[in-house]
């Protein structure tokens, strides 16, 4: 009785029905161009990471001086539902799991507000706790490699700073993205290596030579001198110069004065430019479409990570508009070269989904022409489906969900079902 008294209402109000139709197409048209393009559906939970670096320290002094301090207030967070941390030699990893429905940015500003109660409880010099990026599981959206000629003169070790201090600031603007991991090559340090004979000779400790350095690497500001109308700023620059230069500038800072000579850094120290102690490398092999396999060796990588709630498609197309001007900054002889894109993926699902909508078009326009016999009836059902494709897709949109392989093969497959459906209906009437 219900059907048959809306079919009834539905036909003497025709007008009115129509003008809804249209309502409901032009909401969809406005909310479609919103919706997020995902590769796969986002099922993480909302999650807050903390992450301290502790060099030197053993696996259980890192449990007992930073993760376990970070633990207990954290648990006194509204809406957690599970703590739970790894403690490696010289590394803290602590995740805060909220309940779902957590707004991410609120979750994050309470961790935040604890963090610093925990960070007063951790031992001066052992360890300075932070949050991890605002990212998930699924967040490695695009990778990348730094290509170097063979005869351009950039090591592995320059290229690790180029995609450190080049490419991640030139990256880092793009909306969606939360953060550019670095993997592969060398990180560049500018090393003292002392020489424990002369300091003893000299009288001297490693920590007189630490603070020696540090009190010469510094800049001064001295507020501003009155000369007639004009005000002179005065400043004291002390910090150190890069490269090379750096290198003669450290040596020549003075530790103390031995009778009339002055002793520096460099009478107790090598000075020289080196790399950071590494765990792993990065190497990358290709397998060629004629089955051939090359091995470029190591290579210096970087992975880009989206922020939790954001467009990946829209994420990955700010990135590709700023690849013409990542090579115009790059040194001649170094390439930027992607290697991983999951706007590729995005588009294979809205390419399925557009396939099955054509094939619909056609087999309904064969199979009910020929069986319905009927011009109307044909078009009533065709209109069906792009109407409710759009009203689904629109939906997702004002809930915040993404359209990904899964909701867009299910749409696909679903478009069998709404036609079955619209025949149905067509008949009756």
């Amino acid at each position: 009785m219900m059907f048959a008294w809306l079919i009834s209402r539905a036909v003497k109000l025709r007008f009115v029905l129509l003008l809804v139709l249209v309502g409901l197409c032009v909401m969809a048209a406005l909310m479609i161009p919103r919706l997020n393009l995902d590769a796969f559906p986002d099922v993480t939970n909302i999650q807050v990471a903390i992450n301290t670096e502790a060099p030197g320290l053993a696996a259980e002094e890192v449990e007992q001086l930073i993760t376990y301090p970070i633990e207990a207030v954290m648990y006194a967070l509204p809406d957690v539902e599970e703590v739970r941390s790894i403690s490696k030699t010289g590394l803290s990893g602590i995740t805060v799991v909220f309940k779902e429905g957590t707004d991410i940015y609120f979750a994050r500003q309470l961790v935040f507000e604890r963090l610093q109660v925990a960070a007063g409880m951790i031992p001066e010099g052992v360890g300075v706790p932070a949050i991890g990026p605002n990212t998930s599981g699924l967040g490695q959206v695009y990778q990348y490699l730094l290509i170097a000629e063979p005869d351009s003169g950039f090591d592995s070790m320059a290229l690790r700073s180029l995609n450190d201090y080049l490419i991640k600031l030139m990256l880092m603007p793009v909306d969606g993205i939360t953060d550019v991991l670095s993997f592969g090559g060398y990180v560049r340090q500018y090393q003292v290596n002392l020489y424990p004979n002369r300091l003893l000779s000299y009288n001297l400790t490693q920590q007189d030579v630490v603070d020696a350095l540090s009190r010469n690497n510094n800049n001064a500001g001295g507020w501003y001198m009155q000369r007639g109308p004009e005000q002179l700023v005065i400043r004291g620059t002390g910090w150190l110069s890069s490269d090379q230069q750096a290198l003669e500038e450290l040596k020549q800072i003075p530790l103390k004065t031995a009778g009339s000579a002055i002793v520096t850094v460099g009478d107790v120290a090598q000075i020289r430019i080196g790399s950071e102690i590494r765990q792993g490398a990065v190497t990358m092999t290709m397998k060629h479409p004629d089955g051939s396999i090359s091995n470029r060796g190591e290579v210096v990588s970087g992975v880009v990570l989206k922020r939790m709630g954001a467009n990946t498609n829209a994420t990955i197309e700010g990135i590709n508009a700023r690849l013409d001007l990542i090579a115009r900054a790059l040194p001649e002889g170094v390439h930027f070269e992607p290697y991983y894109d999951q706007a590729d993926l995005i588009k294979q699902a809205v390419d399925t989904v557009v396939k099955a909508l054509l094939l619909a078009f056609m087999f309904i326009v064969i199979v009910l022409a020929l069986f319905l016999l009927s011009v109307r009836a044909t078009v009533l059902v065709l209109l069906s489906i792009p109407v409710s494709i759009g009203l689904a897709l629109a939906m997702l949109s004002m809930l915040g969900i993404s359209a990904n392989l899964m909701s867009l093969g299910g749409m696909a497959v679903a478009i069998g079902m709404l036609v079955d459906g619209s025949v149905v209906v067509v008949e009756n009437i």
